[in-house]
């Protein structure tokens, strides 16, 4: 018998029923233990995103304050004691040619003026960076090699009596006046709003922290509702005390940027411009200290000095009265005699041209350089002194200010971290025994 088998092409195929899981993909997410599950995540990873935020901004700060303190201000200083020793530099070199005998302490003046200026600008070119104020502090360095030379030659000419010696200092002193000192105005006024810049950045809304924290606290709200609505609980005690872990992290960091907020600002508007405004107060009187010193050395061109002083003396005295008027204003007892001291100077300068116009230059010399209680130099040193003070007492204002808005964030991000990881921890203590009952 002879069994014939089909070939394996012709054999009729089984049938094969197409087959589905048990269950749809991601179907636990959509059953009450899986949404609790979700929430719990979700709300987990919101409170990380708060200590993320709160840390994350609490350092920015920090850095921003630590640059301004450790750089960008003491920068700004060695900018503006170098625009201020130039200035007195060029009113001590006056005074000392007019004495004639050149006093000794006149001469040390000058002398401690030029050195500091040098060392304000050996500090002021190890932290700058921007290559067109690094271009301007050596322009500034080799004009003063200049106008050192200058004063030097007329020192040595007026010794040995030789009129030229006159010229040599006008020629300084015009230097001075029309280069070096708008140079060096120029740097302290860029270092200065460099401070401004950087102490604003400071104060900044954080605006992710604020986006951040209402977004953990709706979910929070959102969450707990839902939760009670699902399994009849009302309390869940784990959500409560993550609730309390978040609202005492939002109170201690929000407590410490306000306050470092409020340093910052009283740094920027009350002791930075306290420090600019007294600074040039001081500039604009050792100015026209040189105006008033070198109308006594040029002869023909008084008029243009006496000109340029009054103009100097006139612009001090509404800077002082606005100053002065100033509910924040730094140092008000030392510079409180400013004003007298002020209309005394005046005073005594009119007495000087008045010597001048009938052409007595010896005793207008003597105004200038007398110790008499109506002579210029007891009112003007008594002034400059008073200024100076201001300017080390608006300084250390302003250091003390940006000290405490950086210290008051110390251990704000360490604490914001350990709540945040209290708060996830007791959500999922919350969580975890209504999970369990499902099986």
């Amino acid at each position: 018998m002879t069994v014939e088998l089909a070939h394996p092409s012709t054999e009729p195929l089984a049938s094969r029923s197409p087959t589905s899981p048990a269950h749809p993909r991601w179907w636990f997410l959509w059953t009450t233990p899986g949404r609790i599950l979700t929430i719990g995540v979700v709300l987990a990873a919101l409170v990380i995103a708060c200590a993320f935020a709160t840390s994350t901004t609490i350092n920015d700060r920090q850095q921003a304050l630590t640059t301004v303190l450790d750089h960008t201000e003491p920068l700004a200083f060695a900018a503006g004691e170098l625009y201020t020793t130039l200035s007195v530099a060029d009113a001590a070199a006056a005074t000392a040619f007019i004495a004639g005998t050149e006093p000794r302490p006149v001469r040390q003046r000058y002398e401690q003026a030029i050195t500091d200026a040098a060392v304000a600008v050996t500090r002021a070119s190890s932290g700058l960076t921007d290559e067109d104020m690094v271009q301007l502090l050596g322009r500034i360095n080799a004009q003063l090699a200049v106008y050192t030379g200058l004063v030097e030659t007329a020192r040595t000419n007026n010794r040995a009596g030789y009129p030229v010696g006159s010229s040599y200092l006008s020629e300084a002193s015009a230097l001075m006046q029309t280069q070096i000192l708008p140079d060096a105005q120029r740097l302290y006024e860029e270092t200065s709003r460099r401070v401004d810049v950087e102490t604003t950045a400071s104060t900044r809304i954080p605006a992710p922290v604020i986006l951040v924290v209402l977004a953990t606290i709706l979910f929070g709200v959102f969450a707990n509702r839902w939760l009670a609505r699902h399994t009849r609980r009302r309390v869940n005690i784990g959500f409560v005390a993550g609730g309390m872990a978040v609202l005492i992290m939002i109170v201690w960091v929000g407590t410490a940027l306000i306050i470092s907020t409020l340093d910052s600002r009283s740094a920027k508007s009350t002791a930075a411009e306290s420090l600019k405004t007294v600074t040039t107060m001081a500039i604009t009187a050792q100015q026209a200290r040189a105006d008033e010193t070198l109308s006594l050395i040029r002869r023909g061109d008084e008029g243009v000095r006496k000109q340029s002083y009054y103009q100097r003396i006139d612009a001090m005295a509404q800077q002082l009265s606005a100053y002065l008027g100033r509910e924040d204003a730094i140092d008000k007892a030392d510079l409180a005699d400013a004003e007298q001291l002020l209309r005394r100077w005046r005073a005594a300068d009119d007495r000087i041209n008045a010597y001048i116009a009938v052409g007595n230059y010896q005793a207008a010399t003597q105004v200038a350089l007398g110790t008499g209680e109506d002579d210029s130099t007891p009112a003007f040193d008594k002034l400059d002194a008073a200024l100076t003070k201001g300017i080390g007492e608006s300084r250390q204002q302003l250091r003390d200010d940006i000290v405490n808005a950086r210290r008051v964030l110390s251990g704000a991000t360490v604490g914001a971290a350990a709540l945040s990881v209290l708060a996830a921890v007791t959500v999922a203590l919350g969580l975890w025994p209504r999970l369990s009952e499902y099986r």
